[in-house]
């Protein structure tokens, strides 16, 4: 697991969406580390491009408003 500061600027936007919509670091990071089918990576790998950031704030948002992700 990478540290806080380790992460690219992409990366730590989405850590600070994950930990919103989980509402832990552990489980944010937990989540962004555990290879996510949709994406066909890990959520913390996708999100080193822009367009990598978009995916993954999708899913977060179907996550946090009921949808399946």
């Amino acid at each position: 697991m990478k540290i806080k500061s380790e992460y690219s600027a992409n990366q730590a936007h989405i850590l600070e969406l994950a930990i919103d919509t989980f509402g832990s670091q552990e489980t944010a990071e937990a989540w962004m580390n555990d290879y996510n089918l949709m994406l066909g990576d890990t959520p913390l790998t996708i999100a080193e491009s822009d367009q990598g950031v978009q995916e993954v704030k999708k899913i977060l948002g179907a996550i946090s408003y009921g949808g399946v992700a």
